[in-house]
């Protein structure tokens, strides 16, 4: 099995312009393990470009199939959600496009191995703004239960933390092209949707781990 680090090592050196030869060396490894290990991350790389591309297609069949059911998007609601386990710790952002008769449209999230529950409601809330540019809405609601997010977003407090600051830049430019929009504080329990979305994603990427019984 190739050794990652080494491979690691290995690609630094040849970025720095150095010979594969040189780069072996330096990765600790003879001239044949050094070609095996780039044909490795050759390997890697084509499979998880696969992935990304798989991915890709999946969310523009979702998005086409969501325009079609739209009769007027600007009439959805964008519901965000985002939440961490250990805070810090897993933790996924998720939107959901929702209609008039409460149908789930299209769904998005964001995965991250070690975040904040502020974080996490941050990527919700782009995860939100990403959808409705892709349906093409030109007014767009978006709901929360987030009140730090949505009061920071409507300039009501002050983003004093690094991480959130910029996203919260992020936030703002994503949502200059629409013709207008509105955030709204909702309580968790009117943002089920959303929240079924991030919790199904935390227990599929991050399990939480079985207590172990005692023995009697």
């Amino acid at each position: 099995m190739v050794d990652l680090k080494r491979s690691a090592m290995l690609l630094q050196s040849l970025a720095e312009g150095k010979t594969l030869a040189e780069a072996a060396e330096q990765a600790d490894l003879d001239l044949s393990q050094a070609k095996a290990a780039l044909a490795d991350l050759a390997e890697r790389l084509e499979n998880q470009a696969k992935k990304w591309q798989a991915e890709l297609d999946r969310q523009f069949v979702a998005v086409e199939s969501a325009k079609k059911e739209a009769d007027d998007p600007d009439a959805l609601i964008f519901a965000f959600d985002g939440g961490s386990r250990g805070n810090p710790g897993p933790a996924a952002g998720a939107a959901v496009a929702v209609d008039a008769d409460g149908k789930v449209l299209l769904e998005r999230f964001h995965y991250f191995p070690k975040a904040t529950n502020n974080f996490a409601e941050y990527q919700g809330l782009i995860a939100a703004i990403e959808m409705a540019v892709e349906l093409g809405v030109k007014h767009l609601g978006l709901q929360g239960d987030s009140e730090l997010v949505v009061k920071q977003m409507r300039g009501e407090y002050k983003v004093k933390n690094k991480s959130l600051l910029r996203l919260y830049i992020e936030a703002n430019n994503l949502l200059k092209p629409f013709a207008g929009w509105e955030i709204r504080y909702v309580p968790r329990e009117e943002n089920v949707l959303a929240d079924q979305v991030v919790n199904r994603v935390l227990d599929e990427k991050a399990p939480k781990k079985k207590k172990n019984k005692k023995q009697p």
